[in-house]
C-alpha cells in the first residue's frame, strides 16, 4: 500500500453519454435485462427516473412539538446538507427537525419515527418558511412568516444571528450566496416584494460566533452566547410589483438563485404576478431615498403568457450554470439558457462594472422549452423544485418538482435525449403529418401552435414530456423536494409525512416476502401487502397497455 494514495474513482460506463448506452445494448448489458431490441431506444428517458421507489422505513410523520408530540402538524419546507446524510425540515409551528437520510431497519417498530429524528430546534413562532444551509453545511438560515429571519449554528443548535428589522412583511425565500462568501452573505425576500441582502461579517458579534473548522478540528461555538443582531447592506425595494387597477403594490418574491461560484454577484428572482425571471448585481448599493430598484435584465415571458400571466414558484440552477429552470403556475417547467439572460453589450457583467446609471433594465431571452407530464398539477406557490447535480448519486442529472397532484414528478435534463426526440418528430411530420409526429410514443418534444382568444396563431414552446410521476406515496399536495448528499430524494407533504426516495435496490436479506425495487413494486399487485405504506416511480405512458409494457421482458413481447 502506498501512504496517503486515494485510487481515482472509475466512472460507470453507462453514465458516460448516448455512446456508452448504445455499446451496452449491443452487448446486452443495458439496465434492464432484454432491453436491447432496437424497439427500446438507449435515449429512452424512463431508464433513469423508473427506477425511484419509497419503502415504509423510509417515511418519518412529523409530530407536532408544541403540542406535546400527540397531535401532527405540516412541513413548510426541506433543505439537505451538502456532505452529511442529514435533512432539515421546517414546520407550521417554527420548530426545525434533523432527520437521519438512512432507513429504519424494521418499518413495524413504534420508535421507528423518533430514531430517524436527530435533533430539534425551537427557531420562530410562525410558520418557517424557507430553509437553507451553507456550503459547508455549519450554519442553517431560515425565512419566517413573522417578518424575521435566523442563522442556526449547527453544531451546537443554537441561533447565531438574528435576521430582523429588514421586512416588514412576511419573509418568503432565503439562500446563502456561493463561493467567497462562505456562508457569510444571505439574500431573503417577502411577499411585498423586497429583497434584502446580508453581510453577517459587518456585525459587531465576537469571532466565536459560529463554529468554524480549522486545521482538522472544528472550534465549536459557546452555546451560552446570544444570537447577534444582524442589519441588510442592500436593499431592492419593489424588486417585484403588480398593478392592479391602475395601483402599483408588491408582489410576492417567491424565489432566490445565486450564481455559481465566479459568477456570485449575480442574482436571480422571481415573483408571483408573472413569469418574468430578473437579474441583479448584488455590487450595485441601492441609495436608501431610492425607493425602486432597477435590475440588470428581466427575461421575455413565455409566447403562451400573452392573455394570461401566469407567476413562478421556484427557480434552479443547472449543473454547470447554463441552465435555469423555473416552476410556473400554469404547471410548466420553463428552461432557460443563462448566457442570454441580458442581450446586446453588458458592462455590468465586467469584473469592473462602471458606475450604475438611472435607466430600464435590459430585454432577456425568453425560454428555450418547457417540460410538462399529464399529470403535474402546480396548484399552490408552496410547490418548490430541485436539481440533483452530476456530481452527486450514481445517475445523470435529474431535477425534481412537487405537485398538488399528490405525487413528486421526476425529469431528465439531458438536452442530447431532447434533440433525438426533436429530430424523430421533425422527420415524422414531414412524412405522415403533424398528427402522426404529435402523438408518437417517441415524440418526448412537441413543438405545437396554439390559438389565442383573438383567434391569433401563437407559437407554442418546445414541450418536453420524458418524466416520471413518483406516486402512490402522499395522499395530500406534495410541496418541497431535495436531493440529498447521497443522490437520494426527500419529499414533504400536507399529509404530515416526509418520505425518501431511492434508485438502488434494497439487498436480499429482508424479513418476510419483501419487495426490493420499483420494478418489484410495480408488478407486485395490490393484494399480498407488498405495496403496504410504499411509493414507486409510474412508467406507464398514454400509448402503453393495460399492463405497463416497460417492465415485461422481451421474451414475453412478441416482436414482428
Amino acid at each position: 500500500e502506498i501512504p496517503g494514495f486515494t485510487p481515482r474513482p472509475v466512472l460507470q460506463l453507462r453514465n458516460r453519454g448516448f455512446g456508452a448506452q448504445l455499446l451496452l445494448r449491443e452487448q446486452g448489458m443495458t439496465s434492464r435485462p432484454g432491453r436491447q431490441h432496437i424497439e427500446y431506444p438507449a435515449h429512452d428517458g424512463r431508464v433513469e427516473t423508473s427506477k425511484f421507489f419509497s419503502r415504509p422505513e423510509d417515511v418519518y410523520t412529523c409530530f407536532s412539538q408544541a403540542r406535546g408530540g400527540h397531535h401532527v402538524t405540516i412541513p413548510f419546507c426541506v433543505a439537505s446538507c451538502h456532505d452529511e446524510a442529514v435533512t432539515a425540515i421546517g414546520d407550521e409551528e417554527g420548530y426545525i427537525r434533523l432527520i437521519d437520510n438512512s432507513p429504519v431497519s424494521d418499518p413495524t417498530d413504534v420508535q421507528s419515527n423518533s430514531r430517524k429524528l436527530k435533533a430539534v430546534m425551537p427557531a420562530h413562532d410562525n410558520a418557517i418558511m424557507d430553509l437553507a444551509f451553507s456550503n459547508d453545511d455549519l450554519r442553517l438560515a431560515t425565512a419566517c412568516g413573522d417578518y424575521n429571519g435566523k442563522v442556526i449554528d449547527v453544531m451546537s443548535q443554537t441561533v447565531a444571528v438574528e435576521l430582523g428589522g429588514g421586512h416588514e412583511h412576511s419573509m418568503r425565500r432565503v439562500a446563502f450566496q456561493p463561493g467567497q462568501a462562505n456562508g457569510n452573505v444571505i439574500a431573503t425576500s417577502d411577499r411585498q416584494g423586497k429583497i434584502q441582502l446580508w453581510d453577517i461579517r459587518c456585525s459587531s458579534g465576537p469571532a466565536a460566533t459560529f463554529t468554524t473548522y480549522i486545521s482538522s478540528s472544528y472550534n465549536h461555538r459557546n452555546p451560552s452566547l446570544a444570537g447577534v443582531a444582524a442589519r441588510p447592506v442592500n436593499t431592492f425595494g419593489n424588486a417585484h410589483a403588480r398593478v392592479i387597477d391602475g395601483y402599483t403594490r408588491g408582489a410576492s418574491v417567491t424565489a432566490l438563485q445565486w450564481m455559481p461560484a465566479g459568477r456570485e454577484h449575480l442574482l436571480l428572482s422571481a415573483c408571483e404576478a408573472n413569469a418574468g425571471i430578473k437579474l441583479w448585481d448584488t455590487r450595485y448599493i441601492t441609495p436608501r431615498r431610492k425607493p425602486d430598484s432597477v435590475p440588470l435584465a428581466v427575461t421575455e415571458a413565455p409566447s403562451t403568457h400573452k392573455w394570461r400571466p401566469f407567476g413562478l414558484t421556484s427557480l434552479a440552477l443547472g449543473s454547470d450554470g447554463s441552465r435555469l429552470y423555473a416552476v410556473c403556475k400554469d404547471s410548466a417547467i420553463y428552461t432557460y439558457s443563462t448566457a442570454h439572460l441580458i442581450l446586446g453589450q453588458a458592462p455590468e457583467l465586467s469584473t469592473r462594472p462602471p458606475r450604475q446609471k438611472a435607466g430600464t433594465a435590459k430585454q432577456g431571452l425568453g425560454p428555450m422549452y418547457c417540460f410538462r407530464h399529464p399529470e403535474l398539477n402546480v396548484s399552490s406557490f408552496y410547490i418548490r423544485c430541485s436539481l440533483r447535480p452530476h456530481r452527486i448519486g450514481n445517475g445523470p442529472e435529474l431535477l425534481a418538482v412537487g405537485s398538488g397532484d399528490r405525487a413528486a414528478f421526476v425529469f431528465p435534463t439531458d438536452e442530447s435525449i431532447m434533440r433525438e426526440a426533436w429530430c424523430g418528430e421533425s422527420r415524422s411530420k414531414d412524412r405522415f403529418g403533424p398528427a402522426v409526429a404529435n402523438g408518437g410514443v417517441a415524440g418526448a418534444v412537441s413543438s405545437r401552435t396554439t390559438s389565442g382568444p383573438r383567434g391569433e396563431s401563437n407559437p407554442s414552446i418546445p414541450t418536453v414530456t420524458n418524466g416520471a410521476r413518483l406516486g402512490n406515496a402522499h395522499n395530500r399536495e406534495v410541496t418541497g423536494v431535495s436531493w440529498t448528499s447521497e443522490g437520494k430524494l426527500v419529499t414533504i407533504s400536507d399529509d404530515f409525512t416526509a418520505r425518501h426516495w431511492q434508485e438502488e435496490a434494497v439487498e436480499d436479506n429482508l424479513p418476510g416476502d419483501r419487495v426490493h425495487d420499483a420494478r418489484d413494486l410495480r408488478l407486485a399487485g395490490d393484494f399480498g401487502g407488498a405495496r403496504w405504506r410504499s411509493g414507486w416511480a409510474e412508467t406507464r405512458s398514454r400509448c402503453d397497455t393495460e399492463r405497463d409494457s416497460w417492465d415485461e421482458d422481451d421474451d414475453d413481447t412478441p416482436h414482428y
